[in-house]
């Protein structure tokens, strides 16, 4: 009778994973593996197959090698300096070496290191008020990687490369370098830097930020109180109607699933930059500072539309929406769901006919149950099931593009030069 091998391969980091098994022919010694992870150990397992009886396993190990770096570049360049940037690699790596020359010879700053002997000249550049650029010359003879702390305001933190950032405007920083061969470190060098004012350390929103002198949009971090503390991360619009944006929802190609439940609608979810939803606790605690307005804005293909409404606030209690004053050009579509609380699939408070969260597949303030759907489907068009704005492009329309975005009512954009 012929017997074949059954190959069982665990396609993860050993302990954790999902074994997955082969088949091969009784004739068959070799199998070549594929699609392994860099950088992790596999348990793999052999059985010998008769019928329906099973020999035990031989069994062994496979570590595969970290994979390299990436897409190395050098900027900042000047007649005596470069910022060098590069892709990590996936895998978990203890460091980087770096080697460069001018072409008569080499000097690498990954080797063995002379005791007490460390780098030079350590000075800080390009200060902002949150971020540093820290050069240095290494030593004579190479070291196997260099320490780098810097303090602020009783904090010590050790970083890998020297480009600081996250740090407190208006602070004086101490640096200190040390270069590290065989677990022994050189003498440190050290400078000191103060980094700029701005007009809010720490801003409450975007348009804050705005008038900080932050005017591309991006992702950054906002601070509720106004002071030091844990941030939230958010993107800020700095470019429509003036900017100062602070984005709470974006709808753009369908990465995100949006029929989820209302602890994660309560927490928010998703990529700041890509398809996200912030959370009703941060949309809550924004919108309880001070009145804020809504803008919707709606791109379908090279036709686009907003909408804005001079009133927006979302309670505490069940986040009940809170919504008016319209202008625009797509249409009032959101006045219809005011007062209404916010449902889930898993928690409907004031079910009509039909439970309409669990029926247009969203988490949404729904009433009886939607003119607008934001949180729908993507790319659904029927049974209302997409994102949907109905004074614009009706109920039988799935919006490509939709992003919802709150700044304070008061908030007049400052005039770019």
């Amino acid at each position: 009778m012929t017997h074949s091998w059954l190959f069982l391969c665990f396609l993860c980091p050993v302990p954790a994973g999902e074994p997955v098994s082969v088949s091969v022919d009784s004739q068959d010694s070799t199998l070549g593996l594929s699609r392994l992870a860099p950088g992790s150990s596999y348990e793999v397992s052999v059985i010998s197959v008769l019928g329906l009886d099973e020999s035990d396993p031989i069994k062994d190990f496979v570590m595969t090698l970290p994979d390299p770096p990436t897409d190395l570049r050098a900027i900042n360049v000047t007649e005596t300096k470069a910022l060098l940037l590069w892709r990590p690699a996936l895998a978990t790596v203890d460091k980087y070496a770096i080697v460069y020359g001018t072409g008569k010879g080499e000097r690498c700053c990954d080797g063995s290191g002379r005791d007490g002997e460390g780098p030079r000249d350590l000075q800080a550049s390009q200060v902002t008020p949150r971020t540093a650029l820290l050069t240095w010359k290494p030593p004579s003879t190479a070291v196997g990687s260099y320490r780098l702390t810097y303090q602020a305001e009783g904090q010590e933190m050790k970083v890998r490369c020297y480009k600081l950032s996250r740090l407190h405007p208006g602070s004086r920083y101490t640096v200190q370098l040390q270069g590290e061969s065989g677990g022994r470190y050189t003498a440190a060098v050290s400078t000191e830097f103060t980094t700029g004012s701005l007009r809010f350390p720490f801003p409450t929103d975007c348009s804050q930020e705005l008038l900080n002198g932050i005017t591309e949009s991006g992702e950054a971090e906002i601070f509720l109180h106004g002071q030091d503390g844990t941030p939230l991360p958010v993107y800020c619009d700095m470019e429509t109607d003036g900017g100062g944006w602070t984005v709470f929802q974006r709808r753009k190609d369908g990465s995100e699933d949006f029929f989820r439940k209302w602890k994660e609608y309560v927490k928010g979810f998703g990529n700041r930059s890509g398809e996200f939803w912030l959370g009703l606790d941060a949309i809550h605690n924004l919108t309880a500072m001070t009145r804020m307005s809504l803008r919707v804005d709606l791109r379908a293909a090279n036709d686009s539309a907003f909408a804005k409404y001079s009133t927006f606030e979302v309670g505490r209690k069940n986040y009940k929406l809170t919504v008016g004053g319209y202008s625009g050009t797509a249409g009032d579509s959101m006045s219809y769901h005011n007062t209404r609380p916010f449902s889930t699939k898993d928690r409907d408070l004031m079910p009509f006919i039909t439970r309409c969260a669990m029926s247009y597949r969203g988490g949404w303030w729904y009433k009886n149950c939607h003119e607008a759907n934001l949180n729908g489907r993507y790319g659904v068009d029927v049974q209302h099931q997409g994102i949907i704005w109905t004074t614009w492009k009706g109920k039988e329309f799935s919006i490509p593009f939709a992003e919802m975005k709150m700044r304070p009512a008061a908030f007049y954009p400052p005039s770019r030069g």
